[in-house]
């Protein structure tokens, strides 16, 4: 068992199956990028705010954002439900939002954020800036849905 685990180590990517409050969710981590991921965010608002792509299909309802939730869309896959911490390395300020959209016109590792979230590190107005994010645990509460948590649970 020593020797797998330090094979799949080895390769550098795994999968974390873990458990919160009942529900067992998927977790990706590579083990190379330890380090901050250097990307960029952009900002969506009004009627792109309906209909988040994570939501409205295993179970879980539909969600239309507000323009208030600290939340994101990403291309990558697998990136449901995660949530990135970013930093904007100029002022070093950062916010922690949740991934619940996809945006297919988005270059790998781009985040397009509601506007609120892009205001709280970036001027507006910037319309484009450069940051850094890394993947972080999820706080249990705070200006996103949490809606996927039941969708495990018994009706």
């Amino acid at each position: 068992m020593k020797v797998l685990l330090a094979f799949i180590l080895a390769l550098s990517a795994f999968t974390i199956i873990t458990a919160e409050e009942g529900v067992v969710r998927r977790m990706e981590f590579s083990l190379l990028k330890k380090r901050a991921t250097t990307s960029k965010i952009t900002f969506y608002e009004d009627d792109q705010l309906n209909n988040a792509a994570c939501y409205g299909r295993d179970g879980i309802p539909n969600y239309n954002a507000k323009p208030s939730d600290r939340i994101g869309a990403m291309s990558n896959n697998n990136m449901c439900y995660q949530c990135v911490k970013i930093t904007n390395p100029k002022n070093k300020m950062s916010v922690v939002v949740k991934i619940i959209d996809k945006c297919e016109g988005c270059p790998k590792n781009n985040i397009d954020l509601t506007k609120s979230s892009f205001a709280s590190i970036a001027d507006p107005d910037d319309g484009i800036v450069k940051i850094t994010w890394t993947g972080v645990a999820c706080p249990s509460r705070g200006r996103f849905p949490t809606t996927e948590k039941n969708r495990n649970k018994k009706k």
